[in-house]
């Protein structure tokens, strides 16, 4: 099976940190979020690849602040004996170091880079770091642009190489763990229920990145590593299963070459609802970064 990168628009998983917008205009948010996908093409079906590029919009105001306690720690690193955990929490280490380095904190991004940097020798993607990009980490100081250079060149170059090399299940795993730790974060931020809020509307979204992934990850779910995290996402899918549609009176024309998600319905998050999704999302990504679970 042959898999592709290529990039699109629409409420994927650009909607998880994309906070810019809420104080902007929301309609371009809804439109207009550059993301990663990938496409199956005998199927013709687009699956998501979050990207760190998508990490870096909200911290263009302050609807999002840094906080050091929603990171996974890096000690945890030595939990992570099998492989499943390791590629599983390489994506959410990604996360970190993103969110790290969307507020220019330096130290904080080496340490999580540093840690990909072992978990990829462990995966058998260490190749990626070669000694022109270990260079560039170490000259890029504490500047807020190179970092996320560095971030997001990072990222695109595991994918090109896992795609390169059909390592399918771990591109799975990585993706699954990236998107499961952004979406933490963002939960974790918001203390209060808004209906009025873009966040918790954008939150709602993602009910749709959780069916486009699941999704993907049932394309290889022959894997025992891949069939254990599906059945582990069962609860936040059936957490999500509760949000409803109801008419937005609006209707979406996506630009050419777009993928069109949604329409003239959107999903309607209840205090209900986000209160649960939110412990469902801590629970589960608790157990998956202490690696608390079956190998």
């Amino acid at each position: 099976m042959k898999l592709k990168i290529k990039p699109a628009y629409g409420a994927l998983v650009a909607a998880i940190l994309a906070f810019s917008a809420c104080a902007g205009d929301s309609s371009n948010q809804k439109n207009n979020q550059k993301t990663e996908v990938k496409e199956v093409e005998e199927s013709n079906t687009f699956y998501l690849i979050p990207s760190p590029e998508d990490l870096f919009a909200f911290t263009q105001n302050d609807k999002l602040q840094y906080s050091a306690e929603w990171l996974n720690p890096v000690e945890n690193i030595d939990k992570y004996i099998d492989n499943k955990s390791k590629e599983f929490n390489f994506g959410t280490f990604s996360a970190d170091m993103a969110y790290s380095a969307a507020f220019a904190k330096y130290q904080e991004s080496v340490r999580y880079l540093n840690q990909i940097r072992t978990l990829s020798e462990q995966i058998g993607i260490g190749n990626v770091f070669n000694d022109a990009l270990i260079k560039r980490i170490d000259n890029v100081a504490n500047n807020k642009d190179s970092l996320k250079a560095i971030s997001s060149q990072t990222y695109n170059d595991i994918i090109r190489f896992l795609d390169s090399k059909k390592r399918n299940r771990t591109m799975a795993l990585i993706s699954a763990g990236g998107w499961l730790e952004s979406l933490y974060i963002v939960t974790q931020s918001i203390t209060k229920y808004d209906e009025n809020d873009v966040s918790i509307q954008q939150i709602a979204d993602q009910k749709i990145v959780l069916e486009n992934l699941l999704q993907y990850l049932n394309q290889i779910k022959n894997d025992a590593a891949v069939t254990d995290i599906i059945g582990q996402f069962e609860p936040l899918k059936n957490a999500y299963a509760q949000i409803k549609r109801e008419d937005s009176g609006e209707t979406q024309t996506p630009p050419e070459g777009a993928i069109a998600v949604g329409g003239s319905k959107k999903l309607k998050m209840t205090e209900e609802n986000f209160n649960k999704i939110k412990e469902t999302i801590a629970q589960l990504r608790n157990n998956l970064t202490a690696n608390n679970v079956s190998k």
